[in-house]
């Protein structure tokens, strides 16, 4: 009954949506603003930003980082929704995007995000604001040419928090530049803040930070990632001995308690979805509900037998 009644209050909504290796989550506040965070696509299902939230309004629309995968549907959204405001670090202009990306060339999306860019300026654009209707932002980066010269480590670390509840993107920051931020105090601060954590890069290898687990504890960590391609992909156990975990109702209690999840992926999972209460509880779902747990979240069910109450703030799958 208990858990009923919280539902019934003001919801924040996050989609972290099932695209290709890549990158799309949206943000509903309580009130309908709409905040997000990068504009990857699937071209398998298929399922583009632009065509699911066609002649809809995204109050603020946020490029984590300037490349092709998070920001392939950046032509057709930028036609097909009203988008109010730009985030992007403020330090990549278009003179600077041309010249990261002399080697590899340009696609439609970052050819798009120059032209925006050399327009419109960078950094914070149009009618953004850090609170969307009770959700609040807030973005960290490093500075191109003073920090680094590659789009990778000069994403931006977005967090977004409604009430005690926090979420953290990483973008594609690799180590080299989360060892950057955490000279910043005030990142430091909101690091420590962290409920769920959508892995930086995809859960590749290189963005994996031991120093930011030091101050990060979060309960769930997400991997919006398409198939597996790379050996650097093979991250989930180091993730999950990081990872405090919630319980998973969507399997069956045993003599040890309830099953924990600690890591999903979409692309095992499919979209994932969290709803986030007043309160600061949230509840997880996904689009892909028959997946069976895998090794590193039996081991953590295991290891947590006995831990009273550090679990209960989340619900994964329901």
């Amino acid at each position: 009954m208990k858990q009923r009644e919280d539902r019934k209050k003001p919801l924040v909504k996050i989609e972290i949506h099932d695209v290709d290796h890549g990158g799309c989550t949206v943000i509903t506040g309580p009130a309908g603003h709409r905040l997000m965070l990068d504009c990857g696509l699937c071209s398998d299902r298929p399922w583009y930003p632009s065509i699911a939230y066609g002649g809809e309004r995204i109050d603020t629309l946020m490029l984590m980082n300037l490349d092709e995968d998070h920001c392939e549907d950046l032509p057709h959204l930028w036609r097909a929704c009203a988008v109010g405001g730009l985030v992007t670090n403020p330090t990549v202009d278009a003179r600077a995007l041309r010249s990261m990306k002399v080697e590899c060339g340009m696609r439609a999306g970052v050819a798009k995000a120059t032209e925006i860019l050399e327009r419109f300026g960078t950094g914070f654009l149009g009618d953004w604001s850090h609170d969307l209707g009770g959700v609040a932002w807030h973005v960290f980066w490093n500075r191109y040419r003073v920090d680094f010269t590659d789009t990778n480590n000069l994403s931006l670390a977005a967090f977004v928090q409604f009430g005690p509840f926090t979420i953290l993107f990483g973008g594609d920051l690799e180590r080299p530049g989360w060892r950057q931020l955490l000279k910043n105090p005030a990142f430091r601060a909101k690091l420590a803040t962290t409920t769920v954590y959508v892995a930086s890069h995809h859960g590749r290898e290189n963005g994996c930070c031991d120093e930011i687990f030091d101050i990060c504890h979060p309960e769930l960590v997400i991997f919006s990632d398409g198939r597996k391609q790379y050996g650097t992909q093979e991250t989930r156990d180091w993730y999950a001995r990081r990872t405090r975990g919630i319980l998973d109702f969507g399997r069956p209690g045993g003599l040890l308690g309830q099953p924990l999840r600690k890591v999903m992926t979409t692309r095992r999972d499919g979209t994932i979805t969290i709803e986030v209460g007043t309160d600061g509880r949230f509840w997880v779902s996904a689009t892909r509900q028959d997946s069976a747990p895998e090794l590193s979240d039996l081991v953590a069910s295991l290891l947590s037998f006995g831990e009273n109450d550090t679990y209960r703030r989340g619900s994964a799958p329901r």
